[in-house]
């Protein structure tokens, strides 16, 4: 049967995380007429792409066709439940679609449901066994298809779930193994839904820390920032999800915004064109040296004129998130007055400034989280 696949659910999620609204909104006005303009016996692949296309972002563009494409077997299993990855959280499918992971990096829980399947035990065996051996490496994961995981390195798991001996799930058997188990004991089911949920262990962000450690260290020196900024940044902007997505386009852990963050640094710190694509920002080396660098931009340059180091820090955390721009108007419209202002306040003064008048409520959120973060990860300036 025919579909026109810009009218499924799977191609409003796109919209939802990788759009404006005033585009999405364009976008959903746009689907009766596209229907009534297109004869029967539409393919997928004579869907028509948006009138603006051209103007919108690499990634943008790759991430609409590649969905384009997405088969509407997805959106027939699994209706409104289809998902896709976010900020915090994992989603990829396997077995033809019929199986679902959402790996949830907020609260530290991995669900894994096989729905349909002519064999759901089977199929969810399987899926358990491959996200446990996910690779550290997301440009070894595919998320837009029903492609296995790539099964390769060191699992960005390891240290995260335990089996039910209590052993790091790390090795392929112990992985085989520690699915069979869960199917036997633990396996839920309604129908034809069949379903696992595995917990991380309760200290599973510090051992994300941990795993990213010697990325953080490295940068850190590299730039002169804080170790515990970068891995409360982290920890704040993504959860420690190396996959992580957001709907403004931002990616990776310290959720790197390409046209903004990442064309400054390459221009102001690399010293070269052009800027990283999503590919670049899913790597968590580069992920985390280009954020780093970021930040000693917004020291350095845009921010530059603030004397003390608790002060300049606490600008650059909501800058990191609302822009160098608002901080400022934050304390007055004129830059040099703004800077004036903050260098005549203590370091107090400008937190709590920023808390009760920064004109994002966002912004003057992401400082207290980020800042409670920095102190359980050593603190210091």
């Amino acid at each position: 049967m025919a579909v026109f696949f810009l009218l499924t659910p799977m191609f409003r999620l796109v919209l939802r995380l990788l759009l404006p609204q005033w585009q999405r909104r364009r976008y959903l006005l746009l689907y009766p007429l596209l229907w009534f303009s297109l004869t029967g016996g539409l393919v997928l692949a004579d869907a028509e792409l948006p009138d603006n296309f051209a103007e919108l972002s690499d990634d943008v563009q790759s991430v609409i066709l590649e969905f384009m494409f997405f088969p509407e077997q997805a959106n027939q299993v699994w209706g409104n439940d289809l998902a896709v990855s976010g900020v915090r959280s994992l989603v990829k499918y396997l077995d033809d679609f019929h199986t679902q992971v959402r790996i949830d990096f907020d609260v530290g829980t991995i669900h894994i449901e096989s729905r349909g399947s002519h064999t759901p035990l089977q199929a969810l065996r399987h899926a358990i066994e491959a996200t446990l051996l996910t690779p550290a490496d997301p440009a070894a994961v595919d998320l837009l298809t029903a492609a296995d995981f790539g099964l390769t390195g060191t699992p960005f798991l390891a240290g995260k779930v335990q089996d039910q001996e209590g052993k790091s799930v790390e090795f392929p058997w112990r992985a085989r193994r520690y699915a069979e188990y869960l199917v036997a004991h633990q396996l839920q089911h309604t129908g034809s839904r069949y379903w696992v949920s595995i917990p991380m262990v309760r200290q599973f962000r510090q051992v994300s820390a941990q795993q990213y450690g010697e990325l953080v260290h490295q940068a850190a020196n590299r730039y002169g920032i804080p170790a515990a900024l970068i891995l409360a940044i982290i920890e704040t902007e993504s959860s420690f999800n190396p996959f992580a997505v957001s709907p403004v386009g931002a990616y990776g852990l310290m959720q790197v915004m390409s046209r903004t963050a990442g064309q400054d640094v390459y221009d102001k710190i690399y010293q070269r064109s052009g800027r990283p694509g999503r590919d670049v920002l899913f790597r968590p080396e580069q992920n985390i040296d280009i954020g780093t660098a970021y930040l000693s931009i917004l020291r350095d340059r845009y921010l530059r004129g603030i004397q003390d180091a608790q002060k300049q820090l606490y600008c650059m955390i909501a800058s990191y998130n609302g822009g160098a721009g608002n901080l400022l108007k934050t304390f007055h419209r004129d830059r040099q007055k703004a800077i004036a202002r903050i260098n005549a306040m203590s370091a107090n003064q400008v937190y709590r400034t920023i808390l009760s008048s920064h004109p994002s409520q966002e912004s003057r959120n992401y400082l207290k989280k980020v800042s409670a973060a920095q102190q359980r990860y050593g603190g210091g300036t």
